[in-house]
């Protein structure tokens, strides 16, 4: 019985002990410094424009096929990539991240918003990379708006339009207690300008 008791003693102090941990590392999550880094695997609506500059470095097949998805006044516009951003943790706790929601923002509008599973620990006075996948169809999301508006909207994003994308991620970690999701209180928010012509 008594050994029974010590057991049940030591998992509970073992289990708080890890969310005491979860807790230091999530808050040393929300201190560390966000910047922009890549963004890797992008495509719209599935042509490959990955360090493409222009849609004259196009080759005619992909330039024909991502004009005409543009034209289309139905159909949808696929965006994919993955969002890449260095994060750099200069406090004295190791920084930990098992999940996290995001939101993401171009030129102010809502692309899109989700959960992602990442796991990430950071030492103090390290860095690492964080990779967000993102997907969503640029159509549904500026429905309403004229073509030429999200074209102009896409072009800028991916780099082969004439003006600079203003991007905000919002990050909010979170961890699991129990049966419980917990989340950060607050967003942590990251904003870069790509296209900067």
């Amino acid at each position: 019985m008594k050994k029974t008791i010590a057991l049940l003693g030591l998992l509970v102090c073992l289990s708080s002990c890890d969310v005491a941990k979860q807790l230091a590392g999530t808050y040393a999550l929300t201190q560390c410094k966000y910047d922009y880094q890549s963004i890797s695997g992008l495509s719209l609506a599935g042509v490959n424009l990955q360090n493409i500059t222009s849609i004259s470095s196009l080759n005619p097949m992909s330039a024909a096929n991502l004009l005409t998805a543009f034209a289309s006044p139905s159909g949808s516009l696929p965006l994919n990539f993955t969002l890449n951003l260095d994060v750099t943790n200069s406090g004295t706790q190791t920084a930990i991240l098992n999940n996290a929601g995001y939101i993401l923002e171009i030129d102010g509008i809502e692309m899109t918003q989700g959960l992602f599973n990442q796991q990430l620990h950071i030492e103090s006075g390290n860095k690492n990379v964080l990779p967000i996948a993102m997907a969503f169809d640029l159509k549904k999301v500026m429905s309403g708006q004229s073509l030429d508006a999200i074209k102009n909207l896409a072009f800028n994003f991916v780099g082969i339009g004439d003006a600079k994308s203003n991007v905000t991620v919002k990050l909010k970690p979170s961890f699991v207690m129990g049966e419980k999701l917990v989340t950060a209180p607050n967003y942590i928010p990251i904003s870069f300008t790509l296209n900067n012509k």
